[in-house]
């Protein structure tokens, strides 16, 4: 009894008829302390043909209802792109202002039925952002009604960035610096003054000369590659756990929390292991040593939950002899962001096999392909990794899945 409820508190929750025609990749939107500031959903409706404004209407009016966007995001801010004829054509909009920021094109010339309805938008508490703002004059009657400005910085240099910020703060808008794609861009950008990051860079390991990676950060990979392994014995499982005490603590304090609903308490790391099952108590291990290496990269561990569970439902959905290895695989392709390194650096001292390593480094293999699908999830490119046996919204339904499961398994943490 007490391995059945915990397996189920880790399968994700099936998708409502409205949700499995809606289907939503996010990118994070992080704040200068690198904590998560919300999430811009990219989406797709039934057809990938659909106009903006059809695959807008649907959305919004479907699954990110009030609850769905909760269940979209986490509970943080979902970040959604508009069209003008949505928002005229929409009143009132079938979610409510919390925990909401529409995105309009800041290219557009408004008229004044737009200028109208922004500014009954505004009045009734909800948050607006220009996207792809770079000081254009169709923007200025905009700014008035702007909470926050999406600038694409990668095509934008150093003295018009200080500029912009410049502008945007004396017109009270928050920047937000879109497209940093890596560590050093996002200096720039802080330097330059922006408040929130959204782009790769989240993903990518810092660029540091010299960098001595933390023994302690080293031993926790070590111990996460070991028990990855699924032919790891029950003794050889509980040896290596028992052997860092940090872990067992926080491991038997996790599996006897509320998401677990056991009617017993667990005492012993292998009582866990005998009551929960060997695949769930090494899920739970590697997910607790890798959230210790580097605390302040919440949403890189959700990526790595994310990435990790999208890797195992294709294995599964493909018939791979060996799922659990696809979701380690996973799990473990932000090991160069965790400890600022290459990944061929990262994992070279680590006990992984040859095929792990090769999917990792060069994405090579069963496993380095079915991680390149699980990365174009991630962009909401799902026709770009869709299969003759695994169609783009077959593998959608998977990565929203994922999402779910992650978010769920992540706050358990807490």
């Amino acid at each position: 009894m007490a391995e059945h409820l915990a397996l189920a508190a880790t399968e994700p929750p099936s998708l409502t008829p409205a949700e499995a025609e809606v289907l939503f990749a996010r990118q994070p939107i992080l704040d200068a302390g690198s904590r998560l500031a919300g999430y811009e959903l990219l989406y797709r409706g039934e057809s990938s043909s659909e106009s903006p404004h059809a695959a807008t209407s649907r959305v919004a009016a479907s699954a990110l209802s009030d609850l769905g966007l909760i269940h979209a995001t986490g509970g943080a801010p979902a970040f959604l792109n508009v069209t003008t004829e949505f928002l005229l054509a929409m009143d009132p909009l079938p979610f409510g202002p919390e925990g909401v920021v529409l995105e309009i094109a800041a290219d557009r010339v408004p008229d004044e039925p737009l200028i109208e309805r922004l500014g009954r938008l505004r009045q009734h508490g909800y948050m607006l952002a220009l996207d792809g703002y770079a000081g254009q004059p169709a923007a200025e009657r905009l700014l008035d009604f702007g909470t926050l400005a999406k600038v694409d910085v990668h095509t934008i240099g150093t003295m018009q960035l200080v500029d912009l910020v410049a502008k945007l703060r004396g017109r009270g808008l928050r920047p937000v610096a879109n497209g940093v794609d890596t560590h050093i861009e996002h200096d720039r950008c802080a330097d330059a003054g922006f408040e929130l990051f959204q782009g790769d860079f989240v993903c990518r390991p810092r660029e540091i000369v010299g960098h001595n990676v933390p023994t302690a950060s080293i031993g926790a990979l070590r111990l996460a590659a070991g028990i990855s392994a699924a032919d790891t014995s029950v003794d050889e499982l509980e040896k290596a756990i028992s052997l860092d005490p940090g872990l067992s603590l926080r491991l038997l304090r996790f599996v006897n929390s509320a998401a677990f609903s056991l009617r017993h308490q667990i005492k012993s790391v292998r009582q866990a292991i005998v009551l929960l099952g060997p695949r769930t108590v090494r899920q739970w291990a590697m997910l607790l040593l890798l959230s210790g290496i580097d605390e302040q990269r919440g949403p890189l561990l959700i990526t790595a939950l994310s990435r990790g569970r999208t890797c195992e439902a294709i294995a599964r959905r493909l018939g791979a002899d060996d799922p659990d290895a696809y979701f380690f695989t996973g799990m473990l392709s932000v090991v160069d962001a965790l400890l600022d390194q290459p990944m061929e650096d990262a994992v070279r001292d680590l006990p992984l096999s040859e095929d792990v390593i090769a999917a990792l480094v060069d994405r090579a293999g069963g496993k380095g392909r079915t991680l390149t699908m699980a990365e174009a999830c991630e962009r909401g490119a799902w026709d770009d990794a869709a299969l003759p046996s695994l169609d783009a919204g077959a593998l959608a339904v998977l990565h929203v899945e994922a999402l779910a499961w992650a978010d769920g398994t992540a706050a358990g943490l807490v």
